[in-house]
């Protein structure tokens, strides 16, 4: 047998790559589709749309629309930032809407933190003290992406507005976010109405939020939640799918037919200290 000349050798080795990146490319499709299949799951919407069913034919489900002044809580996960008492609370306790509860949850967030919740003087304002903050991965990303977890959920379960807030300690609402989420809500009759949010960098100012609501292009800083569904909790699983605690959360209440609503104008501003530490 006669030796293959160095063309044919390339030829055929370039069709046997060709093959091969088929076959990775066809594995990574398969792959794409189980982990859509596994997130789908994940979301449990079956059970979510049962849950939102029975919350809908509640008796108490219409008054988070129908009463005059419904209470508001707003919660506020924090491990002690500065930013807490002289730009986030201040920022909620001047809303123009008044009737509202603030919850401060400290997941760490040492000594000082009650004091200075408390030093503001405001009889609206709760603190839970959750002792330590034990983190639960060694994995900086996933810690970033949940990080405020049991905070956040703490904060939730000792709520008792007809609408609730999810807040960072380190943003700011605009005067009248509160008044105009719930002015929202009534009008389209949405579980859960949102505003625009504006994303401060070093030099650069971004209003990312869009309608409906998509990946990177919403936030809860510039929303809130009809009460009712609280049963939505946020949860360390939200890491395991490479996803912010946040967005799974809007995503699940998506996936099981919750009301969203948007306002254009911007209700909140976020700024970048220490992002990466809480989520």
């Amino acid at each position: 047998m006669s030796p293959r000349s160095p063309v044919s050798l390339l030829r055929d080795a370039y069709r046997s790559l060709g093959r091969i990146e088929s076959d990775v490319g066809e594995l990574s499709e398969r792959v794409r589709r189980l982990q859509e299949g596994l997130r789908a799951l994940a979301a449990n919407e079956v059970g979510n749309r049962a849950r939102l069913e029975a919350l809908r034919g509640d008796p108490d489900y219409e008054l988070a629309w129908t009463e005059s002044r419904p209470m508001i809580s707003v919660t506020v996960a924090t491990i002690g930032r500065p930013e807490l008492t002289e730009l986030a609370l201040p920022s909620i306790l001047g809303q123009s809407y008044g009737e509202l509860e603030v919850i401060v949850a400290g997941d760490g967030a040492g000594d000082g933190t009650e004091d200075a919740v408390r030093a503001l003087g405001d009889d609206r304002l709760r603190y839970l003290d959750l002792g330590p903050r034990v983190l639960w991965t060694d994995d900086l990303r996933k810690q970033w992406l949940v990080g405020a977890t049991r905070a956040r959920n703490a904060a939730m379960s000792a709520a008792g507005g007809r609408w609730v807030v999810c807040f960072d300690d380190d943003d700011a609402m605009r005067p009248r976010c509160l008044e105009l989420l719930l002015e929202l809500a009534r009008a389209q009759r949405a579980e859960a109405p949102y505003g625009q949010v504006a994303a401060h960098r070093e030099d650069a100012v971004n209003e990312f939020c869009s309608y409906p609501p998509r990946e990177h292009r919403f936030s809860w800083a510039g929303g809130m939640y009809h009460a009712g569904l609280r049963f939505f909790e946020r949860e360390l699983l939200a890491a395991d799918l490479d996803l912010p605690g946040d967005w799974w959360l809007a995503e699940r209440m998506l996936r099981a037919g919750v009301r969203f609503a948007m306002r254009e104008e911007v209700l909140s501003d976020i700024y970048p200290s220490g992002r990466a530490e809480e989520r």
